[in-house]
């Protein structure tokens, strides 16, 4: 049932564009306001509070599932939060007019572009902020590509739609206390860091088994185990190692600011189909219903 509604989801998410009301952002939000103003998420929250009450929503859905849905309408169900849970329709226009700001040469819009996408989890990179021409764009999108679909589609295939649910919610409530520089910013960044711990490293394994193995695998081997690196630099890294311009790339890279981005979202689709691909492999065992 899990690998029938990804295929479902998947396909519709890249023929239907999303409006705000079928997309996890919306709902997260207004999820928030209410905790704000309950007086639950103040300066004053507590950090087992904040984990407590994004585990809510996971919690209730999981007891819906259990106590009132059957099979069928558990698969309708998990299907609707995956599709509303996945992809991001505000990333995926910028990316599109940066593509087009790229063809026409204009960096100035390029770095514009970059830094609407938001990369508040990279803060902690060597150079902390986006490139002022813009080649950094292709970086924060690879991150921002696994947050909205790799790891979304790991968490499902791993608790089902609640485990889905509650990574969306981690992570939106994560980049919007981030954003507020608010208290219990350190506490939600200490949470995300866990969830993506191990997603991150699966995700970063299918890169270098759909890129260059050789060159990749050695990365990887050394951020494996670590617990002091933040995910954001453990993906950008090894996604630089599996997927490494050509000479002729390089060198157009220089007068076209769209090519490593292009590169690397191939490289992001690449990855999604070997997750599918070892989906279907943990189904056909019958390690996944």
């Amino acid at each position: 049932m899990m690998l029938m509604s990804l295929l479902l989801v998947l396909s519709l998410e890249r023929l239907i564009s999303k409006t705000p009301s079928w997309h996890i952002e919306k709902y997260a939000s207004q999820y928030r306001d209410f905790l704000q103003k309950k007086g639950w998420l103040g300066e004053k929250a507590s950090s087992a509070a904040l984990y407590f009450y994004l585990l809510v929503p996971a919690l209730l859905l999981g007891a819906i599932e259990y106590w009132l849905l059957g099979a069928f309408l558990t698969f309708i169900e998990q299907s609707i939060v995956l599709f509303i849970c996945i992809g991001c329709p505000v990333l995926r226009e910028i990316y599109k007019n940066f593509l087009n700001a790229a063809q026409r040469g204009d960096l100035q819009a390029c770095s514009m572009y970059t830094d609407q996408l938001g990369h508040c989890a990279s803060q902690s990179d060597s150079d902390g902020s986006a490139s002022a021409e813009g080649k950094s764009f292709g970086q924060h999108l690879t991150w921002l590509n696994y947050q909205h679909y790799a790891a979304v589609m790991l968490w499902f295939i791993a608790f089902g739609a609640p485990g889905a649910l509650f990574y969306s919610i981690s992570r939106s409530t994560t980049e919007a206390l981030c954003g507020a520089n608010h208290p219990l910013k350190g506490a939600a960044g200490r949470l995300m860091f866990a969830l993506d711990y191990i997603p991150v490293r699966v995700t970063a394994f299918g890169m270098l088994m759909m890129g260059h193995f050789s060159r990749a695998l050695p990365e990887w081997l050394s951020h494996a185990l670590q617990f002091d690196v933040p995910a954001y630099d453990v993906l950008t890294h090894i996604s630089a190692k599996a997927e490494v311009l050509t000479p002729e790339e390089y060198q157009m890279q220089a007068e076209n600011a769209a090519i490593e981005p292009r590169v690397l979202v191939k490289l992001a689709k690449r990855n999604v189909i070997f997750l599918l691909v070892i989906t279907s492999a943990l189904t056909l065992v019958g390690s996944l219903a």
